[in-house]
């Protein structure tokens, strides 16, 4: 049996499934068009293919409960690609997917930094921080 092997890489990002601040929910079976979409981009713009794992989760935060979807990426050792470019093309991933789903911030969490991505400063309107 053959085996490839490459330095370990991991980035996750949550995203949560209400559009917006507004209690509509974004249907999984949207969420997952979304991504094909957005992967095929990827691979174009930068000629790297992204597997992405999808976990259903929740977020909860200060009596606030959303429905969400963890992604999570790894450097795959049969496509190897340059970390830089790697990270690069999942922040664009992230990035596309939050205009396309109305998300005003996301968090991705990668193995040396975690960069948090936001259109605006608005806070949920719904909670009282």
């Amino acid at each position: 049996m053959k085996s490839s092997v490459s330095k370990t890489f991991t980035a996750q990002a949550t995203i949560g499934l209400h559009k917006g601040y507004s209690d509509e929910i974004i249907l999984i079976s949207d969420f997952k068009k979304k991504l094909f979409e957005r992967q095929h981009q990827i691979k174009k713009e930068f000629d790297v293919v992204l597997s992405v794992k999808l976990t259903l989760c929740e977020i909860v935060f200060l009596g606030q409960e959303e429905p969400s979807v963890t992604l999570e990426f790894i450097q795959y050792p049969k496509f190897p690609v340059a970390e830089p470019l790697l990270k690069k093309a999942i922040i664009h991933l992230i990035e596309l997917l939050m205009e396309d789903l109305d998300q005003n911030r996301t968090v991705i969490v990668f193995q040396d930094e975690t960069i948090c991505l936001e259109k605006s400063n608005e806070i949920n309107p719904k909670i009282n921080i």
